[in-house]
């Protein structure tokens, strides 16, 4: 076992798969929870609460120029970089965001996608990007970065969910041409954002999900036949830059990891473990050693309920049937306020405590 690690090192190396000092761990939660840990701890940054808990890696956003979209209206909506018309929308603390209008909703043909003004590399704000990210990177944190590449959640959002499930089966040449549409605009965005920004970044961040709780959004026929190869063109562009992918999937998609892995994604996020099929130790049984994972704490059933002691030995459990090696400890989802404070220590406090 090597000595004491930074904590870019420590993930990486357990990405490959090589010794590490201990298991590294990555703190995410909704802002109501953030601002409420910085309160009761007295701390005034993010990053101080990430280094409260002996967190290893951050998350950092693209950022983009606000006066390329479309300009919102005054009803509360806002519009999106492809012209979808979003409104928030709350749900005691968490706030999420809901299409009121596909820029697509009448789209029958794929020459519909030529009516749209697709953005370009000229939305990215490089010099605020190039800021927050060298500001991660020089905190010595692992830094997750990149266009957020949903392929399937914002074509899905460009259609309106109702039409674009039943367009897979009665008109697939729609979707299979707003899917390769939209993995052109990203793979332009990434190029002009990772040209300049990849000097700060250590892992590529993506994602879409395509599990529900019990099953596949989707079959696993129409992920390979409409989003596969797609995630293959965004993950050999990564790797083009000479960077390990973690690809992020809510759900029930056990179904689809060898496909994953095949695309050559290098770390599966959030491994939902209460979703049908994701239990660790199905999880290892079939992929350990084939994938990193990272998550597996379940925010559904062990934090918001367990006690502290029941926590520490979960903790203790996914590290033993997933790890130690190729494993990030973390919440599976964004904690919320149901979690209580106690929990969240007894979870980063396992994961420091365990001894490799």
């Amino acid at each position: 076992m090597p000595a004491a690690l930074g904590h870019r090192e420590r993930v990486l190396r357990t990405v490959e798969g090589r010794d590490i000092d201990r298991v590294p761990c990555f703190f995410r939660a909704e802002q109501p929870v953030t601002q409420r840990l910085k309160k009761e701890y007295g701390l005034k940054s993010d990053n101080e609460l990430i280094f409260r808990f002996g967190a290893d890696a951050v998350h950092v956003g693209v950022s983009y120029r606000k006066d390329c979209f479309r300009q919102a209206e005054s009803d509360g909506t806002f519009y999106d970089m492809f012209g979808n018309k979003i409104r928030s929308v709350r749900y005691g603390d968490i706030s999420t965001e809901k299409v009121v209008g596909p820029v697509l909703a009448d789209a029958d043909t794929v020459d519909a996608i030529d009516r749209i003004k697709w953005p370009d590399a000229g939305f990215i704000d490089i010099e605020t990007s190039l800021k927050l990210d060298r500001e991660a990177y020089e905190s010595g944190l692992a830094v997750y970065g990149g266009v957020w590449a949903s392929i399937f959640t914002h074509s899905r959002a460009m259609i309106g969910e109702a039409k674009y499930l039943a367009a897979l089966v009665d008109a697939p040449e729609l979707i299979a041409g707003v899917v390769e549409r939209i993995t052109d605009c990203f793979i332009e965005l990434n190029q002009a954002y990772l040209s300049q920004c990849r000097k700060y970044i250590d892992i590529y961040y993506l994602g879409s999900d395509f599990g529900i709780q019990d099953s596949m959004f989707i079959s696993r026929e129409m992920f390979r036949e409409f989003f596969k190869p797609h995630l293959k063109r965004l993950v050999d562009q990564a790797k083009g830059f000479a960077l390990p992918v973690m690809y992020h999937t809510c759900g029930a998609v056990s179904g689809i990891i060898e496909d994953l892995i095949e695309c050559g994604v290098d770390i599966l996020d959030p491994v939902q473990v209460s979703a049908a099929g994701m239990g660790a130790e199905n999880l290892a049984a079939c992929f350990k050693n084939k994938i990193a994972f990272h998550g597996a704490i379940s925010t559904q059933t062990t934090l918001p309920f367990a006690t502290m002691q029941e926590v520490r030995r979960e903790v203790i459990r996914t590290i033993e049937t997933l790890g130690p090696l190729r494993l990030i400890v973390a919440p599976d989802q964004e904690l919320i306020g149901d979690v209580p404070t106690a929990n969240i220590e007894a979870m980063f406090e396992a994961v420091r405590e365990y001894r490799i």
